[in-house]
């Protein structure tokens, strides 16, 4: 494979080292998922272990619904209670990370984009899509608590404040796009 790898021009080498990296990422977080729950004595039953793979792949927030149906295309024998039981334990074993909206719709974050578990996020009004890691969004926000400002802020409240999820509504580029077509 090295070898194959070295023969390819630039671009379809980065390519290639890109998926073949990613792939590897991917399998080290399934089985490091699976020695957790086994540390922990949780069983990993085939449809746990199906749904693990597919959660493993996942790299943007994902609604429980979404999650549900893309798996029954592949696995038609999994059921939705299983897979409120294990998105729980993958979130309460933070591999996961549960994003709840006030409209009591959850979504989850996967390795890759919920390392940090404080979170600016768009709730799409009009496809429901949760539009979260958006460089603009963040930036837009984030300018505001510069200079320790979030710092200062939380110690004048007397609170502590381990993480923060700001949530806004309205429209994510794709329907901003459709609503701006002449």
């Amino acid at each position: 494979m090295v070898t194959y790898l070295y023969l390819l021009n630039g671009k379809k080498r980065f390519a290639l080292e890109t998926e073949i990296k990613n792939r590897m990422e991917r399998e080290g977080v399934k089985t490091e998922w699976i020695k957790i729950l086994r540390k922990n004595r949780y069983k990993i039953t085939g449809q746990r272990k199906n749904i693990i793979n597919f959660l493993s792949k996942q790299r943007s927030p994902r609604s429980t619904d979404d999650i549900y149906l893309e798996l029954k295309k592949d696995h038609p024998e999994i059921g939705i209670a299983t897979l409120y039981r294990t998105l729980d334990l993958l979130s309460s074993l933070k591999l996961i990370h549960k994003v709840n909206i006030a409209s009591n719709k959850s979504f989850y974050l996967f390795p890759g984009n919920s390392d940090d578990n404080s979170g600016i996020y768009l709730v799409c009004d009009n496809c429901g899509k949760l539009v979260s890691n958006n460089r603009c969004l963040n930036n837009s926000v984030k300018v505001r608590l510069v200079d320790n400002a979030a710092k200062n802020i939380f110690n004048n409240c007397q609170l502590q404040v381990n993480h923060f999820q700001i949530f806004f509504s309205g429209l994510c580029e794709e329907c901003t796009r459709d609503v701006n077509k002449p």
